[in-house]
């Protein structure tokens, strides 16, 4: 991604439809946690938000969700980013979408997912995402992984509209990735926010210090409005 006007285009774009505040929520999941589009389509409503219904600044991307099975540690820290998952969390209630019976984790099923699928029905207007078999080789052999093509495909579709055309559900991890480094952000805080460490490394390492990554990626995007600014 060239420039970040270019993200302002894309969260333009995707805060269109009925389903405006899942997408711009799950855009900012790409270039705010720098998560995978699949591995993010694995969380839960309880991953991301305390049972008394706050946010948390740092979530744990699991083993089972993540590539390569290794969990890590993911910021959950940029202000847009936070605005736009609180506005999907009050779409979720207004549409009575797997909501939680005492109210906690912020009116939502702590076990549900966190990001759904549309399905405009009167009986049910959302439903869990759907998932199939993919197989990937590795240095270790074939593998197998359960993956969401449509999300997958939104995103890609998404950004080559947008005029991105080298576009996938990686871009949100490089760009951000790339943009930190042309600020002189050091590599330990590009390190915290990708999640790239050595074999040697335990997962305590991750994130030693979330202040210098949040303070980071705020003022990344600054310049990129949240939703309905």
């Amino acid at each position: 991604m060239k420039d970040k006007a270019q993200l302002k285009h894309i969260l333009a774009n995707a805060n269109r439809g009925v389903c405006a505040e899942r997408n711009v929520a799950l855009i900012w999941f790409l270039f705010g946690s720098l998560t995978r589009i699949t591995e993010t389509s694995y969380l839960e409503v309880k991953d991301v938000f305390y049972k008394d219904g706050s946010l948390k600044s740092i979530f744990r991307m699991k083993s089972e969700y993540a590539k390569g099975g290794r969990s890590r540690d993911c910021a959950l820290v940029l202000k847009q980013q936070r605005t736009s998952l609180l506005a999907w969390r009050d779409r979720r209630i207004k549409d009575n979408a797997f909501l939680s019976d005492d109210g906690s984790y912020g009116g939502l099923r702590g076990d549900s997912p966190l990001f759904l699928s549309y399905r405009g029905r009167k009986d049910m207007l959302w439903a869990y995402l759907g998932f199939h078999s993919k197989k990937y080789q590795t240095k270790d052999g074939e593998k197998e992984t359960l993956v969401c093509s449509s999300l997958e495909n939104y995103i890609r579709a998404l950004f080559k509209q947008c005029g991105f055309k080298q576009g996938s559900s990686h871009s949100g991890r490089k760009s951000t990735a790339s943009y930190l480094s042309d600020l002189g952000i050091d590599y330990g805080v590009i390190q915290m926010a990708i999640g790239h460490v050595s074999d040697d490394m335990t997962d305590t390492y991750i994130i030693p210090d979330p202040q210098r990554l949040t303070d980071a990626l705020n003022q990344l995007y600054i310049t990129v409005p949240a939703l309905g600014e």
